[in-house]
């Protein structure tokens, strides 16, 4: 739609213009698309879901225990992966995890916990995108059958190298949730 601008009919002095309003909202469409776009971007948010599918399972959790301390280590070399993943733990004194607590990890794939428990104590950790998706299934330390870990003992678990954070691989340090906004070539395919 073409209409005449008013404001230039009114100088005798000045060519008369057109101003076409279907080209303006077309932009301003245009406009919110793109700053819709960047914000899914950046906050990990699915436009056209109520909420976004989970991340993928963990590969592995390990936890090495001594003195009350506790270390989980969490592989996850997932490559469909975005920015914002967050780990949780959760440890019990029974394999059948009745009596859980959480731990929430934020980005870090490895942490160090004073508990000052002898234990046994089972493990199982599991990942999401903090509110924006449910978690993923849990990986249990041991595998299928949880395996008790002890943190008895004088000395406390030794340190391991570092996992990495966020979408960061593990010898990537100062990463945070992630340098990148996701892992690998292409961006991960949402549910």
């Amino acid at each position: 739609m073409q209409v005449v601008d008013p404001t230039s009919a009114a100088d005798p002095n000045k060519k008369p213009t057109t101003i076409n309003y279907g080209q303006l909202i077309q932009e301003a469409f245009q406009d919110v698309q793109k700053q819709l776009s960047n914000v899914s971007g950046q906050t990990n948010a699915h436009l056209s879901a109520a909420e976004n599918a989970p991340p993928p399972q963990i590969n592995a959790l390990h936890v090495d225990g001594g003195n009350g301390f506790y270390h989980a280590y969490i592989t996850d070399n997932n490559q469909n992966l975005y920015r914002g993943a967050e780990y949780t733990a959760e440890y019990a004194t029974t394999p059948d995890f009745q009596d859980f607590h959480v731990e929430h990890m934020g980005p870090a794939r490895d942490k160090r916990f004073n508990l000052g428990l002898p234990g046994p104590l089972y493990w199982r950790a599991y990942s999401g995108y903090g509110p924006a998706s449910p978690p993923s299934s849990p990986v249990y330390h041991g595998g299928a059958q949880p395996v008790g870990v002890s943190g008895g003992g004088i000395t406390a678990p030794p340190l391991r190298p570092g996992m990495g954070s966020g979408t960061n691989s593990p010898t990537q340090g100062a990463g945070g949730y992630g340098v990148l906004p996701w892992r690998g070539t292409n961006p991960p395919k949402r549910s």
